[in-house]
């Protein structure tokens, strides 16, 4: 069975894993608003670490409006975010940056548009250019019978069984994430079959700047990373960063082929070098110094140099998996936790080093 993604999943590797029972209940918002800098709030998902998400989205609240980043995987927690903007301010969205194409990070665009009329989607322009192509083939792929479907009877039957993928019966953190990723899911397949892809309506090459009364806001491209197309926000006064999925805590999620762990750790080294006090990442809390990005970057540019080695001996695939070793940034980022070390084995050690061989073997 192929790869599909749908935001940050890639659903083959979900399929082996597998776990989660029937939410029959109704869903209680899974958000936390965080006050980031003065006007400016996350607001973060609290969904447990699982083995699907969504993603963090943020507030920008100026003299005369709103800018938002990222607008999450459904309409349902679309609109639940926006309920929660509007207990901070009744001033209108102008703009909605997408910080790249996965689902998770547009899929309430459509709820953005309708709600706040004359609204602006920004992106970049290979987002522009994935979306009614990759982004449309990935999306069919999760919604057939092989996608998220299956997904969740996977999932259903680990938990009914009880069974760790580690062997014996699940520990409570493991319970946990696979219930959150259930119910993720579910959602996905109750909300999303109808909804419009929204495109954005100005897209950005390298940089932008939007002026929003005393406020300078950023739009930066450095590169490709996550994907081809990511978008940064900065906003300098505030020194405070918006990454969407070029960084994640406290494990990243990495596709293959979209992800090009080279080019990443290059991306987040420009990132450091904005020196930020405030980091709000694609999914995960916000981030009060640059450590994970630190060690993301070293992650990202050893799956590189590795593969790139055992590339030039004449190595294929699965004789390169073989040769890269990355025990001691699983060790550091997923620690003792089971439900880590299966997102790091799901996201790092398979798709990464397999993005990295793509990128070692194709790319001119």
């Amino acid at each position: 069975m192929r790869r599909v993604r749908c935001g940050s999943m890639p659903l083959r590797s979900l399929l082996l894993i597998l776990i989660v029972f029937s939410s029959s209940h109704a869903v209680t918002p899974r958000l936390k608003i965080v006050k980031v800098a003065d006007g400016v709030y996350a607001a973060i998902r609290t969904e447990p670490p699982g083995l699907t998400v969504n993603a963090n989205s943020v507030f920008i609240i100026n003299d005369d409006d709103v800018v938002i980043v990222d607008t999450t995987l459904t309409p349902g927690t679309a609109r639940e975010t926006i309920a929660e903007l509007k207990k901070l301010t009744n001033k209108p969205v102008k703009y909605v940056i997408n910080t790249h194409w996965h689902d998770d990070h547009i899929m309430g665009n459509q709820v953005y548009r309708d709600t706040f009329p004359g609204v602006e989607f920004i992106a970049h322009e290979k987002t522009r250019e994935y979306l009614p192509t990759t982004g449309l083939a990935n999306r069919q792929a999760a919604m057939s019978p092989l996608g998220y479907p299956a997904f969740i009877d996977a999932l259903k039957s680990r938990l009914s069984k009880n069974e760790s993928v580690f062997g014996g019966p699940m520990d409570e953190e493991e319970r946990s994430g696979y219930t959150g990723s259930l119910e993720i899911a579910e959602r996905y397949m109750s909300e999303n079959p109808g909804v419009e892809i929204v495109l954005p309506t100005t897209t950005v090459q390298d940089r932008m700047s939007l002026r929003r009364g005393k406020r300078t806001i950023e739009i930066r491209y450095f590169g490709q990373g996550h994907t081809s197309g990511d978008l940064v926000v900065y906003l300098p006064k505030e020194q405070v960063v918006i990454t969407g999925d070029l960084v994640v805590s406290p494990v990243p999620y990495v596709g293959s082929p979209q992800s090009h762990p080279g080019d990443l750790s290059k991306t987040l080294d420009q990132i450091l070098a904005l020196h930020p006090k405030r980091i709000v990442p694609g999914h995960g809390p916000v981030l009060t110094d640059d450590s994970q990005i630190r060690i993301l970057s070293k992650m990202f540019a050893s799956i590189d140099e590795q593969v790139r080695a055992a590339v030039k001996t004449g190595a294929d695939l699965e004789q390169v998996r073989k040769n890269v070793n990355l025990d001691s940034f699983r060790d550091t980022l997923a620690g003792d936790s089971r439900m880590r070390k299966l997102i790091f084995r799901n996201y790092v050690t398979g798709p990464a080093v397999e993005a990295a061989y793509i990128d070692a073997t194709v790319k001119q």
